[in-house]
């Protein structure tokens, strides 16, 4: 950088540009010593200086959003008293430390963190930001918020597109100054009830838009019939079952849930259909995982073989039976010689 601007200089904006880094004399060097905003975005930074900001006593906004940060030194911020507004959204390399805290200050208000691939903030990560009232850590990756519990004055907290299953009751707890929720296009598909009387709190600004919510019974007779019984308008719009998808939750009042509920009668369905392929029931006694879901045309064969073993058994039962017959007769006959010409050729008729 080589340009030289006004030392009294309160809005600077080097944003768009391909500047890599800022050194402990970048600011110094271009001669401003009384900077309020400082505009920085969209640029290639990568490296901070932990003295970087020294003697910028009145910096209130700093945006250092896309751009290529890998780590901030935690008291890269400490010596200017005047900072509000941070910004590090899209710096989709930065790391925070899984231990200790990730930046020091004692006035910053606003910090945003939106879009850096984030997945876990570990409580201590902002328990040295005492005066922090809103985060915005929306288009990442987290699953839990484990950390509220260091941010106790949080009163704007932006967590859409991320990958939350649960709205745990603690997170109200923790937060008692929240008045403002965003929860949009997560993986939210039902509420507990437990958290409906802090939700209703923030009910007019949370912001639940773009979850699977399923808009089952369990639904319609916990969170759905609490919000009606405490004149609660909260939107939802359902995921499913398919015959309420993509329509608001509040065709409850036309519908009930009887012809909705898909997670039995779907499930029913599916054992009849499996049932009505079988050619044959097992005993009630008798557990056989394989025989009891084998399809007919898988038992035609062994059917037929059966079948066929049988006649021969019958045939085999039969012949035996003859040769027995005529063994009876023929053993009497042989008991001495034969007397006469009839009797003789009556022998040779069985012989043969």
């Amino acid at each position: 950088m080589n340009f030289r601007f006004d030392r009294y200089m309160q809005n600077l904006d080097i944003s768009d540009n391909f500047i890599v880094s800022l050194d402990k004399t970048s600011l110094g060097d271009l001669g401003v010593f009384s900077l309020v905003q400082l505009n920085a975005s969209s640029n290639y930074i990568y490296h901070i200086d932990e003295e970087a900001f020294l003697g910028q006593s009145k910096l209130q906004i700093v945006d250092l959003s896309s751009n290529s940060l890998i780590i901030i030194e935690p008291k890269t911020f400490i010596r200017n008293p005047s900072l509000e507004i941070l910004s590090l959204s899209s710096n989709q390399y930065l790391t925070l430390p899984e231990e200790g805290p990730f930046l020091v200050s004692q006035s910053l208000r606003v910090l945003k963190l939106a879009d850096c691939n984030l997945y876990y903030l570990a409580p201590e990560t902002l328990q040295k930001l005492p005066n922090l009232q809103e985060l915005y850590i929306s288009h990442n990756k987290f699953e839990v918020l484990n950390f509220v519990q260091s941010v106790g004055r949080l009163t704007f907290l932006d967590v859409g597109y991320n990958y939350l299953t649960e709205l745990q009751s603690d997170i109200f707890t923790a937060l008692p100054e929240l008045n403002h929720l965003i929860l949009s296009h997560n993986d939210l598909s039902i509420l507990n009830i437990t958290v409906m009387p802090q939700l209703v709190k923030v009910s007019s600004s949370a912001d639940l838009n773009g979850n699977p919510w399923v808009c089952d019974c369990l639904m319609f007779s916990t969170v759905y019939s609490w919000c009606r019984n405490n004149s609660v308008d909260l939107e939802l719009v359902c995921a499913s079952p398919p015959e309420l998808k993509d329509t608001s939750w509040s065709n409850y009042e036309k519908y009930g849930c009887d012809d909705y509920n898909t997670d039995f009668i779907d499930q029913g369905k599916e054992v009849n259909t499996i049932e009505n392929k079988l050619s044959f029931k097992a005993p009630e006694n008798y557990e056989n995982p394989i025989a009891s879901y084998l399809p007919e045309t898988e038992l035609e064969v062994p059917i037929f073989i059966s079948g066929v073993l049988s006649v021969v058994l019958l045939f085999l039962v039969i012949t035996f039976g003859v040769l027995s017959f005529r063994l009876k007769l023929l053993r009497p006959l042989r008991k001495g010689s034969a007397q006469t010409d009839s009797e003789v050729y009556f022998l040779r008729i069985i012989e043969t």
